[in-house]
């Protein structure tokens, strides 16, 4: 066999997943038959382009490209998209002996072909699986419920709000051994104070004026054999506290107007946003409860501190917002950089709520910088216009670069550059030797 025969680029070709190389600023220079045929539409023409420029949808879902463009550094991570499959996605950067990075190579490969849980609004274990996929600081909690998944402990699950610790406590409950059976939610905060006690425990018939002549199940016995999820804990009342100490404690129950307790077979998962020690110095909240609760705890870390998330999370919102309102829209790669530097005060609910916003007030099928809402933008620009004054050459020399990085991606010749810029060719060549830019 000849030597051609066995050259790197024939061995690439026949390869059955998608592979792709871009240089040092996301220009397309190289890509296989089944990435081309898988994102490209079969088409030999994208070579010199950037990466945005591709506008497969299954694409933009799944690379990596954008962050890698911020990050340069090595990416790997899994993702599922509805009615593809899983996926792994591998982005890898070269650099030379300058430091200076050389080149990206990316590959997409299929992990399996399965069926995959329907992507729906309100499917909060697809969500937690999505999460669970996304990013380093989830591994650890995911590793964790995967050593639980066959006891019954109760957990505790803390963080802020709209950190999604109610997906959370759904995915616990769906790779336990009670998978399958009930998981029943009550929310502490939602329900007057009057009326939780009977909306828990239940009630026998005549047990008050006005209630029900038939008697009523409570949510704890509704949940037998399966998951009780109390969500906001913290707000308790306090003369329910050791009702709940009694349940975890024995399994037993009383329904309001009963004279016999009644037995459960249940396990009790519970999140909080609130400081429970605090709560218990306050005598707001039963130190003895509060320590049943928690014999494992998972603190939900807040999306600003879990920047691999927001791919995954704002794709996995695109898509379901797409679906709900049955339309196609796509996000520019402008708008996407917009929503990596926006500061998340409302964690997960409040990316969810500008992608859908984003959906529905932008005008085109692309979502652009122009769509993205005023409260973004003005934060990003007053961030951006604040300098550090403690290092003011260093400050110069970071602008300059990332101007020069900018038009040299535009124009790829320094007389160009220099042009476009009203400078001569001369600084502008002195300038990019500096900062490494060919």
């Amino acid at each position: 066999m000849t030597e051609e025969f066995f050259s790197f680029e024939n061995i690439i070709n026949t390869m059955g997943f998608g592979i792709c190389v871009y240089d040092a600023y996301g220009f397309i220079r190289y890509y296989n038959p089944a990435f081309s045929n898988a994102y490209l539409e079969g088409s030999d023409k994208y070579k010199g382009r950037h990466f945005s420029d591709i506008r497969n949808r299954e694409y933009r879902q799944l690379t990596c490209m954008p962050r890698m463009m911020k990050e340069r550094e090595k990416i790997f991570i899994q993702k599922q998209l509805e009615n593809y499959g899983s996926f792994f996605i591998d982005c890898s950067p070269s650099f030379d002996e300058n430091g200076s990075l050389k080149y990206i190579v990316e590959t997409i490969a299929s992990a399996f072909k399965a069926p995959i849980l329907p992507l729906k609004e309100g499917n909060s274990d697809t969500q937690a699986v999505d999460m669970f996929l996304s990013d380093v600081r989830m591994k650890s909690i995911l590793e964790t419920i995967t050593r639980i998944s066959n006891f019954d402990s109760t957990v505790l699950i803390t963080g802020e709000s709209g950190t999604g610790k109610s997906m959370l406590a759904s995915f616990i409950h769906s790779r336990s051994k009670r998978a399958g059976k009930p998981f029943v939610t009550i929310n502490c905060a939602a329900i007057p104070e009057n009326l939780i006690e009977s909306e828990l425990f239940g009630y026998v018939p005549g047990a008050f004026t006005g209630a029900n002549p038939k008697g009523k199940k409570g949510l704890v016995e509704i949940a037998d054999t399966g998951t009780l999820f109390l969500d906001e804990v913290g707000l308790l009342p306090q003369n329910l506290q050791i009702k709940f100490l009694e349940l975890i404690q024995d399994k037993v129950f009383t329904p309001i107007g009963a004279v016999k307790s009644k037995t459960v077979d249940i396990r009790i998962i519970s999140a909080t946003n609130l400081n429970l020690k605090k709560q218990i110095a306050e005598k707001k909240f039963r130190e003895d409860l509060y320590y049943r609760l928690r014999v494992i705890e998972f603190n939900m870390p807040s999306l600003n501190e879990r920047p691999d998330a927001l791919d995954p999370l704002i794709d996995y919102f695109l898509s379901m917002y797409n679906r709900k309102y049955n339309i196609a829209k796509e996000l520019s790669f402008q708008a996407r950089e917009m929503l990596h530097k926006y500061t998340y005060k409302g964690n997960v609910r409040e990316l969810q709520y500008i992608i859908e916003r984003l959906i529905v007030t932008s005008a085109g099928n692309e979502i652009t910088a122009a769509d993205v809402p005023n409260t973004i933008s003005s934060e990003i620009s007053d961030s951006s216009d604040v300098i550090d004054t403690t290092d003011f050459d260093a400050a110069v020399n970071d602008f300059q670069k990332e101007l020069l990085l900018k038009y040299f991606a535009k124009h790829r010749s320094s007389y160009k550059v220099a042009e476009a810029l009203g400078m001569s060719q001369t600084k502008a060549s002195r300038l990019m030797r500096k900062y490494g830019i060919r």
